[in-house]
């Protein structure tokens, strides 16, 4: 790989505005990343250069440039807190560019690399329930976004463990009914057995690059190619490792996707399950009895989760004994965050039954209108589509649709200390004045409803400040304010 970077100094013409190269970043087969300023506002961003070496044949440029135009349209389209913000895209000198977000921080790749040692589960499921949430909001746009070259090197950690998930190369959207990827992609390790042209990819594929991007973090040690891990082989590197989250990283990889996970909102409660120790281990072969409940895609209901529980102690190692086991390397909270809010044990809510609904569904194949809660048409047996509640999110630092296809929603700040991700998590939306357990969004019969769980500086629905613990039923176009984030409430 031989060509010449963009020399400190350099002026870009772009689309939005001229930006001067600061210094390289980092560079790759086809090209470099380089810290750029605009010069307009002197603000940081990334400049993305395709720059493909001399012996590059004419069809590996070719390709290389579909990839770079394709990952600039599709990031385009995007709008998600774990994403990278691109603000600009366009040619000079013949040579493709791209301006995007400058995300501080390190890759896991680096961070794997400068401790050279497993991590402790509890950071390995903070970042697995980040990445899982981002990637389930790829998987459900219209069409799908397969992220197909899911591990460690394409994700950001910020200094305040934001996940961001970059280079999207290699994403593509799903095609409906067809059989067989054009171009089969990937890395070894952490690519499924259909990503190898065997067959086309899905959201599985993604979940099998996560389980094996987390089964790297937990043992410091590279996913084999086209290989789901043995029961015990976590724990033997890993001592922080439970069996039940040994039991997520397995079935998340296995080599038969109708094996694994069926939807990433699965894994993510999985690893949700795990950290709260609701998870149960799948019977041994010599247990006949009970039968496990069939796998859900619906989250269990929501409790305020009980703090990290720590690790096990490293046992004594005899002298005579095998080098010890690698220790996993604990993850320090950032500093200057705001302090422990006590376990708070909610009141028993008072009895409230909410009016009989008006209508129920229309069917939208022969117009006929049934009764609520009916999945089938009673006319024309047509499936009836159910309307999804979601949420406009408008913050300081961006715009964000978030349907509500899991209940209740949980709406604070993170705390990965005592093990608190809610759904919606305005750590970086607001100037602190949510609470880590601010408000949820629950479901009540046919109804939804806001209830504010005694947070310090209060929720508002249209302008009146809501009474703590008292339900609210929502209705579309309700406006919802925390702080400096407005949320607007609609069904469709």
């Amino acid at each position: 790989m031989v060509f010449d970077l963009l020399p400190d100094g350099t002026t870009l013409q772009g689309a939005q505005g001229q930006y001067r190269i600061l210094g390289v970043i980092g560079r790759g087969g086809m090209g470099a990343v380089y810290r750029g300023e605009r010069l307009g506002d002197g603000s940081i961003w990334a400049v993305k250069e395709m720059r493909p070496p001399l012996e590059s044949t004419p069809e590996e440029v070719a390709e290389n440039r579909k990839l770079f135009t394709q990952e600039a349209s599709m990031l385009r389209s995007l709008n998600h807190p774990n994403l990278p913000q691109i603000i600009d895209d366009f040619e000079q000198g013949g040579r493709p560019y791209l301006v995007m977000e400058y995300v501080q921080g390190k890759t896991l790749e680096d961070k794997q690399r400068e401790t050279n040692a497993p991590f402790f589960q509890k950071d390995v499921i903070n970042w697995g329930i980040q990445i899982a949430r981002v990637l389930h909001y790829l998987h459900t746009r219209e069409p799908a976004i397969i992220f197909r070259d899911m591990k460690p090197p394409n994700v950001m950690l910020t200094p305040d463990g934001v996940i961001k998930l970059i280079d999207f190369g290699v994403a593509r959207t799903h095609k409906a009914h067809k059989s067989k990827d054009t171009v089969a992609m990937g890395s070894a390790g952490y690519a499924p057995p259909e990503q190898y042209g065997k067959g086309q990819t899905d959201a599985r594929a993604d979940i099998y690059g996560l389980g094996a991007t987390m089964l790297h973090m937990l043992t410091n040690l590279p996913p084999v190619p086209l290989q789901t891990p043995k029961e015990g082989s976590l724990i033997r590197h890993n001592q922080s490792v439970t069996p039940e989250m040994e039991q997520v990283i397995i079935k998340a990889m296995a080599l038969e996707r109708e094996k694994r996970y069926q939807a990433m909102a699965e894994l993510e409660q999985a690893l949700e399950d795990c950290a709260n120790g609701n998870l149960a281990l799948p019977p041994t072969a010599q247990a006949a009895t009970p039968q496990p409940a069939p796998a859900s895609a619906n989250p269990a209901p929501w409790s305020a989760p009980s703090a990290w529980p720590a690790p096990p102690a490293w046992p004594n190692q005899p002298a005579a004994q095998a080098r010890p086991i690698p220790q996993p390397v604990p993850q320090v909270a950032p500093q200057g965050g705001p302090a422990q809010s006590p376990v708070w044990n909610p009141p028993v809510q008072p009895t409230w039954t909410p009016p009989p609904s008006p209508s129920g569904p229309i069917c939208d194949n022969c117009g006929r209108m049934n009764k609520p809660g009916a999945r089938f048409c009673t006319g024309c047996g047509s499936p009836i589509k159910l309307p999804v509640p979601k949420l406009v999110i408008t913050s300081p630092r961006a715009v964000w649709e978030m349907p509500l296809l899991h209940l209740p929603c949980r709406i604070g700040r993170r705390d990965p200390v005592q093990n608190h991700h809610p759904e919606i998590d305005l750590a970086e939306h607001d100037r602190g004045i949510a609470s880590r357990r601010h408000a949820v969004i629950q479901q009540h019969g046919d109804r939804y409803q806001l209830v504010d769980q005694g947070s310090v500086n209060g929720t508002s629905v249209n302008g009146v400040t809501m009474t703590a613990y008292q339900p609210h039923t929502l209705r579309a176009g309700d406006r919802i304010r925390i702080g400096d984030v407005e949320m607007v409430f609609s069904i469709e």
